[in-house]
């Protein structure tokens, strides 16, 4: 299992026990720990700086943790009036140190029970001659001489119990043998341990009784049994040293080393708990043993010889072996015996110097670069990972495998989102949450998620009464947003940029349809603005060159359909855009197809003029197009078919015997993926990576579980008694409409006091923004005694009608209030990335989340009586609802999450607002606004664009299956 030793048998070294690499050489010389000077500049840095933790005795060594890892049980030469190992625990904290064993006799392979009751070790202190024994070995060293020597494989070893409290002793193995190597598995219910009792209990071959004579470990083979002794089963059948066994922190795998049978070399291997699917991990043909698992169960970390005959380090190798092992030591001497803290963040190993002495080194492991090593995923956190109290290590976790490249930044849907969801319940689990949805922590909805291109699309293109049929993908390319069909040959007119803006007090019109009839045609137009227009005039055009809103005022002109070219002047990437949904479910209502350059040359091959001729002169802001190019025509058909995904929420609850209000936390775990929808601000280089949303909103699910686990802790303290039940949700579907948390809320029909929302919390400066305070008459009274207790500065606004998960739930009239950090130019590239959080200030945030929360379902200043909040409708902020670039303003709250539906869907109204006195309600549907059809919400906002504040407009809606007209008077933003 665990220590060296080397047998100087006809030149080949053999391993002992558990013993570790207590001496190395038979002659009056110091040993060659290095076949070549060691490159230290070659060092990973996967092992932070090493401490030597025992310092008493002139060996120590084989050291395990606790299963809190605040402890550590080892063995050492300390005891006086005897010169073998006896076994201590160590404390980490205060440095004290406790016999566990006897005193008598020699002792090896120590470990804690998970109960800390009780601990196991191998000892001979029940041998009537131990004292012959222990005199010979003080002869032996008072002598000086360095004789040939082998670990004795002492056949009166035996495995026993001790309790921890009284310190009374139970013997648990009774064969003769040796019986060592011994650990309990995770539950505590099983030993796994070592023993060549074959060679005593079994009728050997001639050859095998000669080996075992020779070397006792030859007959060594793995053996389980109950923790009390009893139901003994054996493992393996080899010949040679199998030993060294452990336990996976599952309880489900086992990994060892195993000598080949002449002791030459030692492999590493695994298997499963029965000792079925054996599988070799390592194939050097060297000293590789003491294999001990990441608690991850992802890699395992091993010594071996493999660099020189005495140039021990330690190495590590994916728990499956498909990877070469790598190196992870550098220092002069032997490294050997390594084994990881329950959390895997420490290391504890036995270090030899070239003077002989073996001690306990202790230090930082990370985890986060073995893996890269070893080119392993990002390792999703569990409970025990967590430190708790807002520690900032928890959150950095958190949001280091939320933000890993490993989940493809968890677009809504995809298999990194199903992992993360998956990875997610297990740590709600892990934590003490129950299942927040149907006994189960995932909540599942259908989206529409994509569109691709079905068998039917075709073009035609006639030219002076010559068709030819177009390639798609070379050719032309429908768009996600146009209208699928047949859609018959019809004419063709060149609208310049396809651009309508009215003018403005800056600026003056800018119409490309202005005197071109194009009713009844196709229009080909420009895909973005004129190139080289003042950077003011490019600012106001860019306000209408979105290409759903060119589709709409083309069809507002007339049109049949709209074809878009990029033309030779764009600097576009993309010269044909391809078919990529942008998450909206909105059809243009006339097909729109991309086109080559060279199929728009064709069609302007009438007006005597190249494309970069016309391209060149609008592109200096002139107006200007063709009513309708000669000898042209085209006909399509466009063949869409909508993909359709499920996102999935994660629901974790603390449930409250009785309570009749459930009060949520929330945060939003979905991002953008590699930047496919149009929401993302990548430029250059960075399009088409990774946005792996460390703020946005990594950060928010980090606190969430911080929160959570601290008020996990309170309830078990008894200083949180909660009168209302705590569900914490992780949204999915954020980034595409809130469509996680409106799904929710569809499906939900618990009574709710109040949502709580944590969205980009990891840039903490001076002050976190409290946003929606205004949704309840309580809040401001909440957070103040909070705003002076607590470290964080806030700043309270009132506005609940914010870009998140909040508003959902605000205008369903549940009381919300959002932290945000505020806004970055990180936001919505590849740049949001984990080494970019404040985490002191992420767990000062969960810290004062977690007393909002205590304070709705418990109570404040210890009243012991939930807090209960008045819902407020209130004024929205006008810019925000509609957009900023509209004059007027209307108080409409879209609802983000609606599809297959003609026309645009509210959620609701603000306060005070037109639309409210207009009487229009949550749940209608606007059909038409100003005379205009309103099919989608580009048609609605073509409308908002054109109304004149203070004049009345009628408003087509229809409710509860019903049409009604209201009337409706924009204002003038402020």
């Amino acid at each position: 299992m665990k220590k060296l030793i080397f047998l100087l048998l006809l030149s080949t070294p053999l391993l002992g026990s558990c013993q570790f690499f207590d001496r190395v050489h038979a002659e009056d010389k110091k040993p060659s720990f290095h076949s070549e000077k060691t490159d230290v500049s070659q060092d990973p840095k996967v092992i932070g700086a090493r401490r030597q933790i025992t310092q008493v005795g002139p060996r120590s060594g084989e050291a395990y943790f606790s299963p809190d890892g605040s402890k550590l049980i080892l063995q050492s030469e300390r005891f006086e009036g005897n010169p073998f190992y006896q076994i201590y625990s160590l404390d980490l904290k205060s440095g004290r140190s406790e016999l566990l064993s006897t005193g008598k006799g020699k002792t090896t392979c120590a470990w804690y029970h998970p109960s800390m009751t009780k601990a196991l070790y191998s000892s001979t202190h029940l041998d009537p001659d131990l004292k012959k024994k222990a005199q010979e070995e003080y002869d032996t060293r008072k002598s000086g001489q360095k004789a040939k020597y082998s670990w004795s494989y002492d056949d009166t070893y035996d495995i026993f119990e001790v309790n921890l409290k009284t310190k009374a002793q139970k013997r648990l193995t009774t064969a003769k043998g040796y019986d060592a190597e011994a650990s309990y598995s995770p539950d505590g219910q099983w030993i796994l341990f070592a023993s060549n009792r074959t060679g005593y209990t079994e009728k050997l071959s001639a050859e095998d009784q000669k080996l075992f004579e020779q070397d006792p470990s030859s007959q060594m083979e793995l053996y389980i049994m109950k923790s009390d002794g009893t139901n003994v089963k054996r493992l393996t059948n080899h010949l040679g040293y199998d030993g060294g066994p452990f336990f996976s922190h599952d309880g489900k795998k086992i990994t060892w080393r195993r000598f080949t049978p002449n002791g030459a070399s030692a492999e590493i291997w695994t298997m499963n708990v029965d000792g079925s699917d054996p599988k070799e991990l390592t194939h050097w043909k060297a000293m590789s043993w003491a294999p001990f698992y990441h608690p991850s169960g992802d890699y395992i970390i091993f010594t071996s010889n493999k660099l020189g005959y005495s140039n021990f380090e330690l190495f590590i190798v994916d728990a499956a072996g498909t990877k070469e092992p790598v190196r992870v030591s550098y220092w002069d001497g032997f490294d050997g015996l390594p084994v990881f803290s329950p959390d895997g963040q420490k290391l504890a190993w036995t270090h030899r110097d070239e003077k002989g002495e073996s001690q306990v080194f202790l230090a930082d492991w990370d985890d986060a670069k073995a893996r890269s090593l070893l080119g392993l995923g990002a390792r999703a956190p569990r409970g025990s990972d967590l430190l708790g109290d807002f520690n900032p290590h928890d959150g950095r976790t958190i949001v280091s495998y939320l933000a890993s490249q490993e989940l493809g930044g968890r677009l809504t849907g995809s298999p990194e989102e199903i992992r993360l969801n998956r990875e997610l319940g297990v740590l709600m689990k892990d934590l003490g949450l129950k299942p927040g949805w149907q006994n189960t922590y995932t909540q599942e909805f259908e989206f529409t998620s994509g569109v691709d291109a079905g068998s039917g699309n075709e073009v035609v293109l006639s030219l002076e009464g010559k068709e030819q049929k177009l390639n798609q993908g070379d050719d032309f390319m429908p768009l996600s947003f146009s209208k699928s069909g047949a859609f018959e040959a019809a004419g063709i007119a060149f609208a310049g940029y396809g651009l309508v803006a009215p003018a403005n007090e800056k600026q003056p019109e800018y119409n490309s349809y202005k005197d071109l009839d194009v009713k009844g045609k196709w229009v080909l137009a420009f895909r973005e603005i004129p190139e080289e227009v003042p950077n003011q005039r490019r600012i106001f055009l860019n306000q209408v060159s979105r290409l759903h809103h060119k589709a709409l005022v083309a069809k507002q002109a007339g049109a049949v359909g709209l074809i878009l070219v990029s033309g030779p002047n764009s600097t576009a990437k993309q010269k044909i855009l391809k078919l990529r949904f942008d998450g909206s479910f909105a059809e243009a209502g006339l097909p729109v197809l991309s086109v080559s350059d060279d199929v728009a040359e064709k069609l302007l091959k009438s007006t005597g003029r190249s494309l970069k001729s016309w391209q060149s002169e609008l592109d200096q802001g002139v107006i200007k197009g063709e009513a309708e190019l000669k000898n042209v025509r085209l006909g399509a058909k466009v063949d869409l078919i909508e993909k359709k995904s499920t996102g999935r929420n994660t629901l974790g609850m603390i449930s409250v015997p009785g309570a009749k209000q459930t009060l949520v936390i929330g945060a939003h775990g979905d991002h953008l993926g590699k930047g496919e929808s149009g929401s993302s601000l990548a430029k250059g280089a960075e399009q088409g990576q990774v946005h792996v949303g460390a703020d946005d909103n990594a950060s928010g699910v980090a606190a969430l579980f911080m929160v959570a686990q601290q008020m996990q802790k309170a309830i078990k303290a008894g200083t949180f008694k909660p009168k209302q039940n705590i569900l914490f949700a992780v949204w999915s579907g954020e980034e595409i409409g809130l469509l996680g948390s409106s799904a929710f809320l569809r499906m939900n029909k618990a009574p709710l006091s109040a949502y709580l929302n944590m969205d980009m919390v990891g840039r903490l400066r001076d002050t976190l923004l409290v946003q929606g305070a205004g949704s309840a008459l309580e809040w401001r009274s909440i957070l103040e005694p909070l705003a002076v207790s607590q470290k964080v500065s806030i700043s309270i606004q009132n506005d609940p009608y914010v870009p998140s998960d909040a508003m959902v739930f605000y205008v369903k009239g549940v009381p919300t209030i959002m932290f945000f950090t505020g806004v970055h130019t990180e936001y919505h590239t590849p740049r949001d990335t984990a080494e970019t959080i404040n985490y002191e200030g992420l767990a000062e945030i969960a810290r004062l989340m977690t007393s909002v929360g205590q304070s709705i379902a418990a109570g404040q200043d210890g009243a012991q009586k939930p807090v209960k909040l008045t819902y407020q409708k209130v004024e929205s902020s006008h810019q925000k609802l509609e957009g900023r670039s509209f004059r007027v303003y209307l108080g409409t709250i879209p609802d983000y999450a609606q599809e297959k539906v003609k026309g645009v869907l509210i959620s609701g109204t603000s306060k005070d607002s037109p639309a409210e006195k207009a009487g229009l309600k949550s749940g209608d549907v606007i059909k038409g606004m100003a005379g205009t059809k309103i099919d989608n919400i580009y048609d609605y906002v073509y409308v908002l664009q054109s109304l004149k504040p203070n004049q009345k407009v009628p408003v087509e809606v229809f409710r509860q299956e019903k049409t009604l007209t209201l009337e409706l008077t924009p204002v003038l933003k402020e």
